[in-house]
């Protein structure tokens, strides 16, 4: 790691400090800190945001669900159909409801509290696309597992962030219990320093 770089900045107060100067490629945030400048990558933090929330949720037993107002259907093949099934408790837990709809058709009714509700027979479908690379595929995933793969697909259909939502998410990210990581290890943010920035630059003193 080089001088005057680092994954984070100092502490969760510093994030809801952060002056929020614009986003690039839709993807990392661009702002500025008292020390510098600092690029988050809203899709890891928002992984992280939504991470939390679900295990938490699982933990308590309180698997708290959003009905959805249209039911969604989804279809599978049979090898997915079996994967989701294997997988169902660990669903309900964190939130979701899945009912059969026939042999390989299933009726989505309700997923967890603070959960997109768009897109979601794709999340779905994406969420047992990482289950089935997982080294232990042929069992049930765990809660922990399960969870990864949910904010992982669930950040794919997120729109571009408007003002509020930037703000909410930032909020939201300083009161994690791990904010500087996404739920897979890498870090939701970059910080570079003045000192950094200018001895790029070649500026001295």
């Amino acid at each position: 790691e080089r001088e005057g770089t680092s994954v984070s900045v100092a502490h969760p107060d510093d994030i809801r400090k952060l002056r929020v100067l614009g986003s690039i490629g839709d993807l990392y945030l661009l702002a500025e800190s008292p020390n510098g400048l600092v690029l988050i990558d809203q899709h890891a933090a928002h992984e992280r945001i939504m991470f939390e929330r679900l295990l938490a949720q699982a933990r308590l037993q309180d698997g708290r669900t959003q009905g959805l107002l249209l039911p969604q259907s989804l279809e599978l093949n049979a090898p997915d159909a079996t994967l989701l099934r294997q997988n169902r408790g660990q669903l309900e837990n964190l939130g979701f409801q899945v009912e059969d709809f026939g042999p390989q058709s299933f009726l989505i009714t309700g997923v967890p509290a603070h959960f997109p509700q768009t897109q979601v027979p794709t999340i779905l479908r994406d969420l047992l696309d990482d289950l089935r690379e997982l080294p232990n595929a042929r069992r049930r995933a765990d809660e922990h597992e399960v969870a990864v793969a949910a904010c992982r697909a669930a950040v794919k259909a997120q729109d571009r962030l408007s003002g509020p939502e930037i703000a909410q998410l930032l909020s939201d990210l300083a009161n994690s219990a791990l904010p500087y990581t996404c739920p897979h290890g890498r870090p939701t943010m970059i910080a570079l320093s003045f000192a950094e920035l200018e001895r790029r630059f070649g500026r001295r003193h």
